[in-house]
């Protein structure tokens, strides 16, 4: 398939055209079985069932992307940045609206379970989607991997008697089993734990900006001394903000499976306007308000800043009950993003697999409508990371979120450029961006956005702190799309 070609509608792409059945077309169905597995009319291809409400994507967006990398990982970006984290995570958000904008109009027109992945194959050939969509799937066990570490260091702090590794491993059998049962078993799951994540961080940022104006009983107003004090506010120079933009890339990830699970979703469009409209809001409330409260609290060289940035503030604040009680709910809510991780990952493998970029057998569902073989994939390589834990406990955790997050910069490039064609296309067909989608001044801030992100890879692999896993990201996304141009020279066309 050549570039050209794929602004037509590749194959088992949804492209929001009204074919009976296809996964791009709210409610068709042109075949199926009592399971609800839809089937593509005329194909016999399958396509997953659309369970989920728009409720639960308005949480998948907020749940995918509020986990370890937030509660956790930031501190290990506090102690690259020191209090310029600010300017990473605000750089980092300013980024992300963009991209979910650029998303959002795809989506709506082309709503599909492989989402960009589809796109990118629509916008350059087949090579590009298969890069993408593996590229994207190998980030989401790494990024399991680090959710269950994180989740087993809050079980080993109560039970110190249970290693790590074992606790991170029962947690990854709890998420696969939901996973197993069904896509509305996920979704109630997510609605549900997601609204404590809110109310938590809500919470939080309350008590936080009470504590920084000094009207808090027994806590003077800091000022902006944790601010300048320790080395000044970029300690580590700009360079440690780009080294840490890896680590806020790993906290955002997350947002865009609500446009994966577009295709399982009753009314996709809808769906997904609710989440472009308020993500602006969240993004800028739930991390830099969180992190602005903690580096405004403490010294960001604490190192127990770096251990657990949200405990430390409020023991800092003399709230160590409250520390307890957020450890529990921090527990349900890494398990509700690992939740998430293996719903976008296994459906990104159902994807690929149903336009023949992967193995057949992962695009088999079973009659719940899941794709079970995709599932149980993902999970062997979280388990596999999972000895990068065992033998390297000290580093796996910051090793794993780095390299995570690198994998997102390639996706986000993918999908920036894919936006450059396709809304081109779009346009010159006389289509525009519905309300609440696209992205303003098109293509000048599209542009903006990917020479940014190009620029800020191209960083992190001159800095030698960053080089390593830089580099290894960037060997990977060779290797996948090479192996997608010796695939498309060898089958043309997915059929």
């Amino acid at each position: 398939m050549t570039g050209s070609e794929g602004l037509t509608t590749p194959a088992g792409a949804g492209s929001g055209e009204t074919k009976p059945g296809g996964p791009g077309v709210p409610g068709g169905g042109g075949g199926g079985d009592a399971a609800g597995v839809e089937v593509k009319a005329g194909t016999g291809r399958p396509s997953l069932a659309r369970s989920l409400h728009s409720r639960h994507i308005t949480m998948i967006s907020i749940g995918g992307a509020v986990g370890a990398g937030l509660f956790v990982g930031s501190g290990v970006s506090i102690q690259q940045a020191g209090p310029g984290i600010l300017i990473a995570y605000a750089l980092t958000a300013a980024i992300v609206i963009l991209i979910m904008r650029m998303l959002a109009e795809m989506s709506i027109t082309r709503p599909d379970t492989g989402a960009f992945a589809v796109y990118a194959r629509m916008a350059f050939g087949r090579w590009a989607g298969f890069a993408s969509g593996w590229i994207y799937w190998v980030g989401w066990p790494l990024g399991m991997c680090v959710e269950s570490i994180a989740i087993a260091r809050i079980v080993h702090g109560w039970i110190p008697a249970l290693p790590v590794w074992l606790t991170a491993l029962v947690m990854i059998g709890i998420v696969t089993a939901v996973n197993l049962t069904s896509v509305r078993a996920y979704g109630e799951m997510e609605f549900w734990v997601v609204w404590i994540k809110v109310a938590v961080i809500a919470l939080f940022i309350a008590i936080g900006l009470v504590a920084v104006a000094g009207l808090l009983p027994g806590t003077d107003a800091p000022g902006v001394g944790n601010l300048v004090d320790h080395g000044g506010f970029l300690p580590m120079g700009l360079s440690g903000v780009v080294i840490a933009t890896s680590g806020a890339m790993f906290s955002f990830s997350g947002t865009e499976i609500v446009t994966i699970a577009a295709g399982e979703t009753e009314d996709a469009a809808a769906a997904i306007r609710k989440s472009t409209r308020t993500i602006l809001f969240r993004v800028t409330v739930f991390y830099l308000g969180s992190l602005a409260v903690i580096v405004l609290l403490l010294p960001w060289n604490s190192a127990a800043v770096g251990e657990s940035p949200f405990a430390a503030t409020l023991g800092h604040l003399g709230l160590h009950g409250a520390s307890t009680v957020l450890n529990v709910v921090l527990f349900a809510a890494m398990l509700s993003t690992m939740n998430s991780q293996v719903y976008a990952s296994s459906r990104m493998l159902f994807a690929l697999a149903r336009d023949h970029d992967a193995p057949s057998v992962l695009a088999r569902t079973s009659r719940r409508g899941v794709p079970h073989t995709a599932i149980l994939l993902t999970v062997a390589l979280t388990v596999l990371c999972l000895l990068f834990q065992v033998f390297h406990p000290t580093t796996a955790f910051s090793r794993l979120v780095d390299i995570t997050g690198d994998t997102v910069y390639v996706t986000w490039i993918g999908i920036a450029a894919a936006h450059l064609v396709l809304g081109r296309h779009d346009r010159a067909d006389g289509r525009r961006p519905a309300p609440g989608a696209g992205v303003w001044l098109f293509p000048w801030l599209t542009w903006a956005t990917l020479i940014a992100l190009l620029a800020l890879y191209a960083v992190m692999i001159v800095l030698p702190e960053s080089r390593a896993d830089a580099v290894l990201a960037l060997a990977l996304t060779v290797a996948t799309a090479l192996g997608g141009l010796w695939l498309q020279r060898k089958r043309p066309t997915a059929l």
